[in-house]
Parts: C-alpha cells; sequence; structure tokens
C-alpha cells in the first residue's frame, strides 16, 4: 500500500472510532443544554472573553439569553482560539455556519432552539459523537444514582471529603451515614460508609491536587485527628494537618480499592483558586516537582491499583511519561483543560507515542458539562490525532496500520482496558 492511500485511511476512519469519555460533568438527568448559554459561555470560552477585556458582571447576568447577547461584541477577540474553533462546530450542529453578530443571533437562538426540541442527548452521544461509554462526576452527596449504567458509568470526587472538608461536610457525613466523626476511626468509618454507597456505580475513584498538596503513606493519625478537631472549632486546617487528612482519606480509599476494578484518577498541575484570575477558572497552571516524588512511593505501595494521571500542564508532560514508564500501574491520559490546545496535543501525542507503549494512555476525555460540547471537544481531538499521525507516517516513524492501530488504541480500547470496562 502506498503512502497516500495510508495517509486517506488515517482520515477517513479516524473520525468513525468509537471514544470512551472518562472525565465529563455531565447532568445523566438534563442530557442537553438548557439554553444558549452552555454553549456560548462553556467555562473555557468565558475565561478567554473575560481575559479579553469582557466585564465579568456579564457572566452573571440573570436571564442568559442577554449572557449571550451582551458577550457577542468580544467574541471577535478570541476567534482565534482553538476553543472557539470548537465553538463552530457545535454552532454548526444547529445549521449555524454564519458569524455570530447582533444581526445573527435571533436566528442562531431560533435554530438552536429547533434543535434542541427532539434533542435525545444519549442518542446523539452514541450516534453521533461514536461514544460507547461516559464517565459521569460524582459527590459524595448524590444519593440518586439512578443513570443507565450501559451508558454511564460514575467517578466519585475525594475533595469535600478531604482537602476541602469543613463542619458541613462532617455534618453530612454523619447524617448520611450515621457515624460519628470525632476521630481517625470516625473518619475511616466514614469513608467505609461512602465508599459501600457508591462502589457498585463507579469505574473510578478520583482527585484533583493543588501543586503544594502532597499525599503520604502512612499519615500520623495523631495529626488527622488534630486536623478533625481544628475543623470543628474553627473551620480551617493548617497546611500540616491538610496535608495529613488528605493522605488519610486517599490511602484509606486505596486500600478499598486495591482488590477490585476501580482505578484512581489523579488531576495535577492547576493551582486554584488564585485569586485576580480571570472567571469562571480562577486557576493557573503550576508545578511543584516535589509533589511528583511524593506521589512514587504511593504507586510502588498500590501495586495492584491502576493509577491515571491527567495534567493541565505542558511542563509536566515529560515527567509524568517517565513516572508512566517506570510504573506498571500508572497511565498517562487526555488533554485537560490548559493543554487542550492543538501544538500541545501534537507535542503530548509524538512524546508519548516514541516513549510509552502504547497501551500506556488514553487520548480522548471531553470535560464538558453538556453533550454538544462532547461533540465540540472530540472533533477537535479527532482531527488533530489525525494531523499528527499522518505527520508521523510522512517522516517515517509509523507505517499506516500501525499508525490506525495506535488511534484505536488511544481513543477507545486503553480506556476498556485501564478501567476495566470489557
Amino acid at each position: 500500500m502506498g503512502k497516500e492511500k495510508q495517509y486517506s485511511r488515517i482520515f477517513e476512519e479516524i473520525p468513525n472510532i468509537p471514544l470512551v469519555d472518562i472525565h465529563t460533568h455531565l447532568n445523566p438527568k438534563v442530557l442537553k443544554a438548557k439554553d444558549l448559554s452552555e454553549i456560548v459561555l462553556y467555562h473555557y470560552i468565558a475565561t478567554e472573553l473575560v481575559s479579553s477585556g469582557m466585564p465579568r458582571e456579564i457572566l452573571g447576568l440573570e436571564d442568559p439569553v442577554e449572557r449571550v447577547r451582551r458577550t457577542i461584541p468580544f467574541l471577535k477577540n478570541v476567534r482565534n482560539t482553538s476553543t472557539f474553533w470548537a465553538l463552530r462546530r457545535v454552532l454548526s450542529l444547529f445549521d449555524f455556519k454564519e458569524e455570530l453578530t447582533e444581526k445573527s443571533f435571533p436566528l442562531l437562538l431560533d435554530r438552536f432552539t429547533s434543535f434542541e426540541k427532539n434533542f435525545n442527548g444519549i442518542t446523539f452521544l452514541r450516534e453521533r459523537v461514536k461514544v460507547k461509554k461516559a464517565f459521569l462526576t460524582l459527590q459524595f452527596t448524590d444519593t440518586d444514582l439512578d443513570f443507565d449504567t450501559s451508558f454511564f458509568t460514575g467517578s466519585l470526587r475525594l475533595e469535600r471529603i478531604s482537602k476541602e472538608i469543613s463542619k458541613e461536610s462532617f455534618r453530612m457525613l454523619e447524617d448520611m451515614f450515621s457515624t460519628k466523626i470525632k476521630n481517625a476511626r470516625g473518619m475511616r468509618d466514614a469513608v467505609t460508609e461512602v465508599f459501600d454507597e457508591f462502589k457498585n456505580r463507579v469505574s473510578t475513584i478520583t482527585i484533583s491536587l493543588n501543586p503544594s498538596e502532597h499525599i503520604v503513606i502512612d499519615p500520623r493519625e495523631g495529626l488527622v485527628e488534630d486536623a478533625i478537631r481544628r475543623v470543628e472549632a474553627e473551620g480551617i486546617m493548617t497546611i500540616e494537618e491538610k496535608n495529613a487528612l488528605l493522605s488519610f482519606v486517599v490511602n484509606e480509599f486505596l486500600q478499598l480499592i486495591k482488590d477490585g476494578k476501580i482505578v484512581f484518577q489523579l488531576m495535577l498541575g492547576v493551582e486554584r483558586p488564585v485569586v485576580g484570575a480571570s472567571p469562571p477558572d480562577y486557576a493557573i497552571v503550576a508545578n511543584e516537582p516535589s509533589q511528583l516524588l511524593s506521589l512514587c512511593p504511593l504507586f510502588h505501595k498500590y501495586k495492584e491499583v491502576n493509577f491515571d494521571l491527567i495534567s493541565a500542564s505542558r511542563m509536566q508532560t515529560h515527567e509524568l511519561d517517565v513516572i508512566a514508564k517506570n510504573y506498571r500501574n500508572v497511565y498517562v491520559s487526555g488533554f485537560w483543560w490548559y493543554s487542550y490546545y492543538p501544538s500541545i496535543m501534537m507535542e503530548r501525542t509524538i512524546e508519548k507515542l516514541q516513549m510509552l507503549p502504547v497501551n500506556k494512555w488514553c487520548a480522548f476525555f471531553s470535560d464538558a458539562h453538556v453533550p454538544e460540547w462532547v461533540f465540540g471537544k472530540e472533533q477537535l481531538v479527532r482531527h488533530q490525532l489525525a494531523l499528527t499521525l499522518d505527520d508521523l507516517i510522512e517522516k517515517g516513524y509509523l507505517d499506516g496500520e500501525l499508525a490506525l492501530e495506535a488511534a484505536r488504541s488511544l481513543l477507545y480500547e486503553n480506556a476498556l482496558n485501564i478501567y476495566h470496562l470489557n
């Protein structure tokens, strides 16, 4: 087969490869955008708009139509970004291909309303986007777990029962799970109760760590109990107490999943909230090398657990790839938040393909709040993956068949195996 034929197959077949979306904020009860502002002011774009000079007060307007209308004059400043590129593809779903202006805005509203009238989120994701499985972000307070398990699985977030714990969190844990949290034993009982409630509905336990936050093995229980008492008395913790309680909760969950098929997701590289940063993100990328060093003993101790590391920081890419190269149970996935840009996707894809076994990472997750933006995100990832693989074929690093095999692994098959979805 000649090179020209191989290239055409890359662009023909990548759009049809199934996907597993391993990180979303979808609401299975309302599986579509409830208004146009959820499309046009998706938080990636909202941050760009405020950064470009749009008054942040516009984001707080009560009327969603007026929010979008007031945004229009500032869209010209972000037309060059890849997030806007994805937005244009989302708007094309509504048969809207014009430039969004005051004059065309009524047409967009009409087309959006017509599209959404008969919109079925799961059908759209399955048939148009080719998603086979999507992960839902769940909190311990989400007691209604009635979702379609043939399509969805859960991802239980730990922030609110570890590093962001409060008096209110303690009371809710105690009320929901009939336990008392006065010491380390009470906290351990609460963790077990939460796990038992969610274990049959989740594929991951997930936490996002600020660069300054460290997880250690076997934190001192005395320090954990100091943290519990201080939260009860003052509502705050010292940095040392916070890391101890965080470490305690994470280690307890890792003990509970070490003999099962639940994966531990670690989201890294973002410091938030950062005062004065553009809303709604209020976040920047930051790195702390000692954090990664502190995680390696965790990967070693819990060899039976699959860890999937997800970073928004371009600077961390090589370090995380080296960790994944050295630890059989560590994987590195996706293009999260501040790395969801084509140049970074290309750089990361090339490095991982040249450095890691092909089964060590997943190339897609949407981080989307509505199905329409899952489409926008997958369009960007598929397009860039095809361009990158085409370039690697042309330069002689891959042949066409191996490139297609890699694409199927990165978009679909690896997630099935890493997350035990088979």
